[in-house]
């Protein structure tokens, strides 16, 4: 009888620890400030590429993590969205038009990027609080460009069509770190590399989030 009830303690005492190493699943959202290189539109007639035409985005999305033991990995989904950045846009059309270029006048543009990704999280520095760790991942980019609308002067100038590129292969790695403040939230900046058609694009998500 003693036997059994310390083979019942002993039990009871294992159970939460291989609850805590079991895995476990968690959901929450996200929000993503980003820096990019992503090139501008061609303009057609004038064999001209656009340079990088897009700085700052913002945007967020939701994510499920899967933790299991040593490594985790988060499933995302997120939405970010560029406004066509208008002085770089002027500076690729100085060596046509010269000092002209500053009664250029745009309109439209904006680039709206949707991704789904997936990153495995290995930690570096497990502490009771704060987590640093390691992620990289893949996954796939559609981006849609909105109608760009030009003019000199007051004077029409070009219309550039809309264009959409889907299923592009995204690359990424970066550093994290989790906070258990009472919730679960992390911060994570990250290097990412989009596939696209004529140049590939980089951009630089810094993204904020909480997990429940």
């Amino acid at each position: 009888m003693q036997r059994l009830i310390l083979a019942g303690v002993l039990c009871a005492l294992c159970a939460p620890s291989a609850m805590a190493l079991g895995p476990s699943f968690g959901f929450g959202v996200h929000a993503d400030f980003t820096s990019s290189k992503f090139p501008g539109p061609s303009v057609s007639g004038l064999n001209q590429q656009v340079a990088s035409a897009y700085g700052a985005g913002l945007g967020g999305g939701v994510h499920l993590d899967a933790n299991l033991m040593l490594v985790s990995v988060r499933l995302s989904g997120d939405y970010i969205h560029y406004a066509i950045d208008e002085n770089k846009f002027r500076d690729s059309f100085r060596p046509l038009f010269g000092s002209a270029a500053d009664q250029m006048s745009i309109s439209g543009g904006g680039l709206g990027i949707f991704a789904l990704s997936a990153n495995g999280k290995m930690p570096i520095l497990p502490l009771p609080l704060i987590t640093p760790y390691a992620t990289g991942g893949i996954g796939l980019a559609w981006l849609s460009r909105d109608a760009v609308t030009t003019s000199i002067a007051g004077f029409p100038g070009n219309t550039i069509p809309s264009s959409t590129q889907g299923g592009k292969t995204t690359v990424d790695v970066g550093l994290g770190v989790d906070l258990k403040l009472g919730i679960a939230l992390f911060l994570e900046v990250k290097y990412a590399w989009i596939f696209t058609d004529v140049s590939n694009s980089t951009y630089v998500p810094v993204t904020v989030g909480v997990t429940f």
